[in-house]
């Protein structure tokens, strides 16, 4: 599999914005209240589970209103008290979650190539304020909320003029991540969080694994394909 056989990229909201490290910056606090000592994986497992039970395909809550009642919801699991501002600070902070330092350009790069396709999580994304950080639009936008996914999917493609075929999903290793039990191989991993890039490991010139550590091997790979 070579990137460059495809017209448009798939990207989970993961691939972009630093969910996890926005979530947990916000939550730390409450886990150093809690009467039991809990670390970042289950602090974000947490985050998940009151996610879901949130989440809802009728409600029309915005993402700020969204996360100041996950805030309140995940005090009470920890046995804390929750303050009134604090649910509001998290709630707002959610649209201001920091985006991947290389994302801006890997995605300028890319835009010339592909269509971009943002998929977003299933709940608590402000997508209009994500757009706004960044220095190009997105030629469509999926919510997985949405109660037909693939329905949602297929018509941004046939809006584009594209078939599901020539669609490459790239996807993080959130475990909430849209594209999880929900595609068909091929598909493209980015697992950022390793110091070294992999542009030269056997993972990014492995065809049939197409994983990457950020964007920007990504659009590296790209450039590498171009004049292989």
């Amino acid at each position: 599999m070579k990137v460059t056989h495809y017209k448009a990229l798939g990207l989970s909201v993961g691939t972009v914005l630093d969910r996890e490290r926005g979530i947990l910056e916000g939550l730390r606090p409450l886990a150093v209240q809690g009467r039991s000592a809990m670390d970042d994986t289950q602090l974000l497992a947490v985050y998940r589970q009151v996610a879901r039970m949130l989440a809802c395909p009728a409600a029309q809550a915005t993402s700020t209103a969204f996360h100041g009642q996950l805030y309140q919801q995940v005090a009470q699991l920890l046995q804390v008290a929750p303050e009134w501002d604090e649910s509001v600070a998290f709630g707002s902070s959610s649209a201001h979650w920091p985006v991947y330092e290389d994302a801006p350009g890997a995605l300028q790069y890319l835009k010339k190539f592909y269509r971009l396709i943002l998929v977003a999580p299933p709940q608590g994304i402000d997508v209009a304020a994500l757009s706004r950080r960044l220095p190009l639009e997105f030629d469509a936008i999926v919510e997985p909320s949405a109660l037909n996914w693939h329905g949602s999917l297929e018509q941004a493609l046939q809006h584009l003029g594209l078939e599901r075929s020539e669609l490459l999903p790239v996807r993080s290793t959130e475990s909430d991540d849209p594209w999880v039990d929900r595609v068909d191989f091929p598909l493209c991993t980015l697992r950022r969080g390793h110091n070294p890039p992999w542009n030269h490991s056997p993972q990014a010139m492995d065809g049939k694994r197409c994983e990457y550590a950020s964007l920007a091997d990504l659009a590296h790979a790209h450039q590498k394909a171009l004049h292989a």
